[in-house]
């Protein structure tokens, strides 16, 4: 029997209201927010097709550096559906990796550096 039921990665943030308007953008539905409970935006939690993303406040000295950004593979069915989708809300798609381990892959940075790629099985 398989135990783990979702794995909800936490994403750092150094601006939580620049993430949260990017993933917003890339049509996800901002959840729940530390503004229920707070007058200071420090942790929001985003979420698409049942799958949820944390973005939870980080200090500049504390936030990874651009060069060892934190990454996020979401998995789809569909590339074609979501690069059309996000070139039309007006985001710079990179050419398309095609990988030797059977991926299809795309991605690109969030405000706070976060790279989050959109990957297809090939097998």
């Amino acid at each position: 029997m398989n135990n783990f039921k979702n794995i909800s990665p936490v994403l750092p943030a150094n601006d939580v209201k620049a993430e949260l308007d990017f993933f917003e953008k890339l049509g996800f539905e901002n959840v729940y927010d530390s503004l229920r409970y707070s007058d200071k935006l420090d942790y929001a939690v985003v979420a698409r097709d049942g799958q949820f993303l944390h973005i939870q406040f980080q200090f500049e000295e504390d936030m990874p550096s651009k060069n060892a950004a934190q990454q996020t593979k979401i998995w789809v069915n569909d590339l074609d559906i979501l690069e059309k989708e996000f070139s039309e809300s007006g985001f710079e798609i990179k050419p398309r990796n095609n990988t030797p381990w059977g991926t299809d892959e795309f991605g690109f940075y969030s405000p706070n550096h976060n790279a989050i790629i959109f990957v297809k099985d090939l097998g």
